[in-house]
């Protein structure tokens, strides 16, 4: 079974098919399978971060997702970009909150990586979803922090009410409280929690805000957190995790999603050196 997206070149990941309409994330059984590949920030890699050019090569090569973040501007739209200012990764200057879209989407999003990218403009929330389609997950970070957008999540259920693949959608933010109230606003969508360090009772934390997944950073993940969560019922992908040497780490540890940078290089990786693959 191919994982819908993906073309002939990466049928090598038939396993992907793990992914069930009732979960985004399932924690891995004894006989693990590759984890799923998601590109960061659409892959910052081979394009500008939380750009249409990285989600369409993610997209393309076969990638099982993509991870982007949210934020609210002053006309009310979910604009996708990582910091609360447009400074870092536009030609503009400010607040996001603090601009109308008809303001933010004349700006270069791209000029910053390339004069390739010059033309690139920033996307809404929206725009990811309509290329996504179903074909591959989108991981939607709620940013929340040090900003804080009342009512965000009211906001991003109305933009995914008529989305026809809500399982293919991942909710995740620092804010676990927000993780809370997204739980009870769309209980259809499946949450993650984000967190830099080992939690401790991870599964009945998780639990207690319904999220069902736990989006961990790299630096402090352990085999033996990985094996809690998993004893737990929960799904563990790892950010940001690049490069060979820690790609090989996550494996070993078994965890179900790898967050990435690099798309294409994990996927080549996976290819060479995914260890078992069995079919369902």
């Amino acid at each position: 079974m191919q994982l819908p997206g993906c073309g002939r070149a990466f049928s090598v990941f038939a396993a992907a098919s793990i992914l069930l309409s009732s979960s985004v994330f399932p924690a891995f059984a004894a006989e693990s399978k590759r984890p799923l590949v998601i590109a960061h920030r659409g892959g910052k890699k081979w394009a500008p971060e939380n750009t249409m050019a990285g989600f369409a090569k993610s997209l393309k090569a076969g990638a099982d997702g993509v991870e982007l973040d949210i934020h609210r501007c002053k006309s009310g739209e979910l604009v996708v970009i990582h910091d609360e200012t447009l400074d870092r990764t536009t030609d503009g200057k400010g607040f996001i909150k603090d601009k109308t879209w008809d303001e933010l989407k004349t700006l270069s999003a791209g000029k910053w990586y390339s004069d390739e990218f010059a033309e690139e403009k920033l996307p809404l929330l929206t725009d990811v979803l309509k290329l996504a389609d179903g074909k591959m997950i989108v991981n939607i970070e709620i940013k929340n922090s040090p900003i804080e957008y009342p009512g965000i999540e009211d906001d991003l259920a109305k933009v995914l009410k008529d989305y026809k693949y809500p399982e293919k959608i991942l909710i995740s933010s620092f804010d676990h409280e927000l993780i809370r109230r997204v739980h009870k606003k769309m209980p259809n969508i499946e949450a993650a929690f984000l967190d830099a360090g080992i939690v401790a009772d991870v599964g009945k934390y998780a639990n207690s805000i319904g999220a069902k997944a736990w989006n961990a950073g790299y630096s402090e993940m352990r085999a033996d957190a990985v094996e809690r969560a998993h004893k737990a019922g929960l799904a563990v992908n790892v950010w940001t995790v690049d490069g060979t040497k820690h790609w090989n780490d996550m494996l070993e540890i078994k965890v179900d999603g790898i967050v990435t940078d690099d798309p294409g290089g994990l996927i080549h990786h996976l290819k060479q050196h995914g260890g078992s693959q069995s079919s369902n």
